[in-house]
């Protein structure tokens, strides 16, 4: 007797492991998908963290904010930044790229180490503080959260 070249199986068994190889890509996908909501979660709450920390955000609204200073503004001065933005704040470093941006031709470090500093601030009650611990003096304020300092002797 001949043997077949193909074992024979029960239609039970084929069903099975069809089932099983569906469920593992069943859970892939979920697990997939699970991951990128969460993604996508994390980067909206960025956005909105952004946004909602000051209301003026945008290249347009900074010149807006700006233009008083932009006026007193010499080119290719050296100004010194400050901000009462927390360092692990995700707006901190978008909002220094922003001020350097709009008073270019002046250019802006971004430490305060400068004899003239642009002060950027969203709350009234953490200017002094800033102003104690980087050792500046007001100069002139321009409104709309920009103050121009200089180092305190």
């Amino acid at each position: 007797m001949v043997q077949p070249a193909f074992p024979k199986c029960t239609f039970r068994s084929i069903r099975s492991v069809k089932l099983i190889g569906l469920a593992r890509h069943k859970l892939a996908v979920i697990a997939l998908s699970a991951i990128a909501l969460c993604s996508i979660f994390w980067a909206l709450l960025d956005v909105l963290g952004a946004v909602s920390h000051n209301q003026i955000f945008g290249v347009t609204s900074y010149e807006i904010r700006f233009d008083d200073f932009r006026k007193t503004v010499e080119p290719h001065s050296v100004y010194g930044y400050a901000s009462d933005n927390a360092p692990n704040d995700p707006a901190a470093r978008p909002e220094y790229f922003l001020t350097q941006y709009t008073l270019a031709p002046a250019l802006v470090d971004a430490t305060a180490d400068q004899p003239l500093v642009v002060l950027n601030y969203h709350d009234q009650k953490q200017v002094e503080k800033v102003l104690l611990a980087d050792k500046l003096a007001v100069v002139k304020n321009f409104g709309n959260g920009v103050v121009l300092c200089r180092r305190a002797k």
